[in-house]
Formats: C-alpha cells, sequence, structure tokens
C-alpha cells in the first residue's frame, strides 16, 4: 500500500493526486466497512458469525482534512485497521492528525510518503517590489514601512531559522492590516487572518492547545491556510495565559497543540494591537511574549495631508462601483466637495470608508429610490 501524506491547503494538495474522479472517499469508505461490521449471521447453534467475503479492492482513496472530523475518537485511534482489510493500491491523507500519521509509518507494509506545501518565501526582489509599493497601498505610515524593510531584509537575505514575528501597534483604522495584506499580496499570496478579538468562548482553549480531533483548532487552520503570511489580529486581547502556546511558534516555528503540528519556519508572522505604547503592551502581554517578537513597529496617527489622500482614493473608488446612472446622479450632488471639507474631522480609513459610503448611499436613495 502506498500512502501519500500531504501537509497543507486544498489546492497544494489537489496537485499531487491522480486525475481521475474515480477514486473512493475515505468518508464513504468507512461508512461501508461501518454497515459490513454489523451484518451477521446465526450459525446452526445460535452463535452469531460474521459473514466472510472477499476482500474488496480499491485503486485510489483520498481523505481530505474536514473528513477526519466525522470519525470518532475511537475510530482514529485503530484507523490502520481499516486499511487492512481491504486491498488498497493509493491512499492520500490530507492534514492527518499525528495519531494517524504516526501509526502508518510504524508498519513496514506501508509505504508513506510525506510532502509539505511549497509556500513562497521572501527573496529581494520581492523585498524590492515591497519597498516600492508599501508606500502607495498604505498612505501616511513612513516610518513604519521602513521598519518593517528593515525587519525583513534579513527573511529576505534567508538568514532566518524562524519565523519572522512582528508586532503592529497604534489605534485602529490607520494601515496596521493593509500592511500585512500587502505584504502577502506581494508574495501573490492571500493573507492568512485570524480575529483574536472574537475568540473569548469558553471553546477558544481547545481552539488554542487542542481537544477533540473534531473540533476546529488553530493548528488545523494553519495546516490547510494558503499563505505564509499570517496575522493575528487584536492579538493582545486574549487571556495572557494563553500566549505559552506561542513561545515554539515565534522561537521555533512549529505549532503543536494535541493533535496536529504545523511547521512554520519561513512564514511572517504579523501581530497587532490597538495599546498606543510599547510599555503598555509590555505591561499587558508580559516579558516572555513580549522578548520573542523581531520588531515592535508603531503605527502613527494619519496626519492631513494622508486623510487628504486616502479620502481621494476612497472616493474613486466608490464611486467608479457605481453604475452610469447613479455616477450622474452624484456628480449634480456636489457631494465630493462637502466630504473633502470634513478633512479636519476624520482620522482612520475606516472612518472614512463608512463616511462616504452613507454620504453616497444617501443621495442615491433620496434620487432614485
Amino acid at each position: 500500500m502506498n500512502v501519500n501524506i500531504y501537509y497543507g491547503g486544498l489546492s497544494g494538495f489537489h496537485t499531487i493526486l491522480p486525475d481521475t474522479d474515480d477514486y473512493m472517499p475515505l468518508v464513504d469508505l468507512v461508512i461501508k466497512d461501518d454497515a459490513k461490521q454489523r451484518e451477521f449471521k446465526v450459525d446452526a447453534e445460535g452463535n452469531r458469525v460474521r459473514k466472510q467475503e472477499k476482500i474488496e479492492h480499491y485503486e485510489t482513496v483520498i481523505a481530505f482534512t474536514e473528513d477526519y472530523s466525522s470519525f470518532s475518537e475511537s475510530f482514529i485511534e485503530s484507523f490502520v485497521n481499516l486499511l487492512f482489510r481491504y486491498e488498497i493500491d493509493n491512499l492520500y491523507l490530507q492534514n492527518p492528525p499525528n495519531s494517524i500519521a504516526k501509526r502508518m509509518m510504524q508498519y513496514s507494509s506501508i509505504k508513506c510518503t510525506v510532502k509539505e506545501h511549497e509556500y513562497h518565501t521572501l527573496g529581494m526582489e520581492e523585498l524590492r517590489a515591497l519597498k516600492s509599493g508599501l508606500p502607495k497601498a498604505v498612505i501616511g505610515q513612513g516610518r513604519a514601512q521602513n521598519q518593517i524593510l528593515s525587519a525583513l531584509y534579513n527573511v529576505a537575505k534567508g538568514r532566518y531559522n524562524k519565523p519572522c514575528v512582528l508586532l503592529f501597534y497604534g489605534s485602529t483604522g490607520i494601515g496596521k492590516t493593509e500592511s500585512a495584506k500587502y505584504i502577502a499580496e506581494t508574495l501573490e499570496e492571500v493573507l492568512f487572518r485570524r480575529q483574536f478579538s472574537m475568540l473569548h468562548s469558553e471553546a477558544f482553549s481547545s481552539y488554542i492547545f487542542g481537544g477533540k480531533h473534531n473540533e476546529n483548532s488553530l493548528a488545523k487552520e494553519l495546516l490547510e491556510r494558503e499563505s505564509n503570511v499570517v496575522l493575528f489580529d487584536e492579538f493582545d486581547k486574549p487571556h495572557p495565559v494563553f500566549h505559552s502556546a506561542f513561545y515554539q511558534l515565534f522561537d521555533e516555528g512549529i505549532y503543536e497543540d494535541k493533535n496536529y503540528t504545523v511547521k512554520m519556519k519561513n512564514s511572517i508572522i504579523i501581530c497587532t494591537s490597538n495599546y498606543m505604547s510599547e510599555k503598555e503592551i509590555k505591561s499587558a502581554l508580559g516579558e516572555p511574549i513580549y522578548s520573542r517578537f523581531d520588531a515592535v513597529i508603531k503605527f502613527d496617527k494619519l496626519d492631513k495631508a494622508a486623510i487628504e489622500i486616502i479620502l481621494n482614493n476612497e472616493y474613486d473608488r466608490q464611486y467608479q462601483a457605481l453604475d452610469e446612472e447613479e455616477k450622474e446622479v452624484i456628480e449634480q450632488s456636489g457631494i465630493r466637495d462637502v466630504i473633502m471639507g470634513l478633512v479636519d474631522k476624520l482620522d482612520n480609513a475606516r472612518q472614512i470608508r463608512r463616511v462616504i459610503r452613507e454620504a453616497i448611499s444617501t443621495i442615491l436613495i433620496r434620487e432614485l429610490v
């Protein structure tokens, strides 16, 4: 039996799968096997005896990441027993729990091949592109951008043997998340983002440290990510007790919970905080996690010139999304001049987007609805 274990996102997993729709999904095989195990006949003495059947053959069996969540804990532990009840030529497993992969590799009759997703890494060419494009993508944060480039220089030169871990701090809507998005965009990837301020339920502990294999977890999500740029938004919001889960990740690039192990040695990890000073951050997060950041970068409040540029850019973006009738109404309303007069009253990009959207919508509803 050939077993192909793949750690990574769905797009990469598809590259190793055979070009055929003629395969047995592992979930279907488990359902079928469970039904067979329940089939008994009664012998002359009244004893239940399982029917003897010919061993079934499958050329290809495939399991995707989410398939394992439908299996019981006991089945996960006895997973190999299922395989030996069938003749399977090729088994493809995406992000199996550690217990399954470990047991697979213990059997000499199983030939295991392990492949990991090849994420894009930052090189000097990408760093130059980042230097050129970041000022246009994120307005008014020249100092922060220079610090970002400085922090990423040694990454681009291949001198890191761990993730590059950055902390962006400052008030909301001034470019922290947009900077992270643009770094991922430069690597031609979609940013992997998790909002930590939303994680305050009782399930948060199992999400971070791992619970039952069928529960969602950060480790499982990181295995499935398509990007090597990771954003932990509002990293300061959860209780500091959870920070210990990130020590090994920040130090060595390994994140491990009860069920999964993720390797992220060449990644760029960005954490954000709305605190306004390093002193506040250090006090809130504590020295053990604070000392693990490779750079702590402040995003300044936007000045009047930056606000004016963002206003113009955002107005043009929303205006271009309108149809011709709507554009004519907006042009006749003179609302652009009114919006541009708000430069001294606006202070962040989120606020600007909302004000422009509400102003345009109000006029369109009044004139067209």
